[in-house]
């Protein structure tokens, strides 16, 4: 097992962590406490993480519902966004772009979603300054569910992009008049559970700079030649891929055969809370799925390129990698 210690003290880019997966678990428990959810530790570790369970995506998709209606105040939403840009930081990413819901967030307390987006911004950025917010949008809640994340994004200046998220058996088209609306740049889930024609789908209607894992796009050779024209950037995260069973296994992941089809990927968490996981972790991870080094800094300088910042930020963050990267 290659030990994630040396990608440690490496500057590193989390273009994709979903901030309702990235929980500490202990304060999960505080949390549940409070609102009164008596569960044992556990049956609370197997309702909200993967550890010891069988992969599979509606499980692994389960997971997120333990979270809906449980924060019942803001200090709650400010301590949880705080603490996840805490631990991006001590595991050594200096560019973390957060996901998260406003509608999923805000519903215990029925809160407006540009609240909601103001204190997680707030207290994110107080643990990470410059960490980015990109605004989850659910396909399998329906549009008045999702019309707090709606309001927000319309609301404030606090997201730098949009993603569709969610299970790929619900269209994502009825967000389509919203996002062209709004005009953000956009990346969506697809080709995870579902096929690779959800990322023709992304890239050709929707217009994605990026795709949320798209491991199976290699299912279909012209999908793969389109995303290589298009220059679209692939937000890979090999434990959770393993762990929703979009890879069946280290050995015969995905990732290295789409760097070898030129395919641009990146390396992320996910949910590190579920998937019980760290960035350099993953890193190291990369090598077990057949990467080298080498491999390792092509897709953390394809993250710097595909950051949802500015170009001189961008141009900022690559400098910074190739400086640290090039003398391991």
């Amino acid at each position: 097992m290659i030990s994630a210690e040396p990608f440690r003290a490496l500057p590193k880019i989390d273009l994709h962590r979903h901030l309702e997966g990235s929980i500490r678990f202990e304060t999960l428990r505080e949390l549940a406490a409070e609102v009164g959810l008596r569960l044992s530790v556990p049956v609370l570790r197997r309702c909200a993480t993967m550890a010891g369970q069988r992969p599979g995506f509606r499980r692994f998709l389960s997971k997120f519902e333990i979270y809906r209606g449980l924060y019942p105040s803001r200090e709650w939403i400010e301590r949880v966004a705080f603490e996840a840009a805490e631990d991006a930081r001590r595991d050594g990413v200096v560019h973390l772009e957060l996901r998260f819901s406003p509608a999923h967030l805000g519903l215990r307390l029925r809160a407006r979603g540009e609240d909601v987006a103001e204190w997680v911004a707030g207290a994110a950025r107080r643990a990470m300054p410059g960490v980015c917010f990109i605004a989850t949008l659910a396909r399998h809640r329906s549009l008045e569910a999702n019309g707090p994340t709606f309001r927000a994004v319309e609301g404030t200046d606090v997201f730098s992009a949009l993603d569709i998220a969610g299970d790929e058996r619900f269209s994502a088209l009825p967000f389509l008049p919203f996002v062209r609306r709004v005009g953000l740049p956009v990346t969506i889930h697809a080709g995870e559970a579902g096929g690779a024609e959800h990322v023709r789908e992304a890239i050709e209607v929707f217009g994605a700079a990026r795709i949320g894992h798209g491991v199976r796009i290699l299912e279909d050779p012209r999908v793969v030649g389109l995303a290589r024209r298009r220059g679209v950037v692939f937000e890979c995260c090999p434990t959770s891929e393993i762990l929703t069973g979009a890879a069946r296994s280290w050995r015969r992941h995905p990732i290295p055969l789409m760097m070898r089809k030129g395919l641009r990927v990146t390396l992320n968490t996910d949910d590190p809370s579920i998937c019980g996981v760290v960035l350099s972790g993953e890193l190291a991870r990369g090598i077990r799925c057949g990467l080298s080094r080498a491999d390792l800094r092509r897709a953390t300088l394809e993250a710097a390129a595909a950051a949802f910042l500015p170009r001189p930020g961008r141009l900022l963050l690559k400098r910074k990698i190739l400086s640290a990267w090039s003398r391991t």
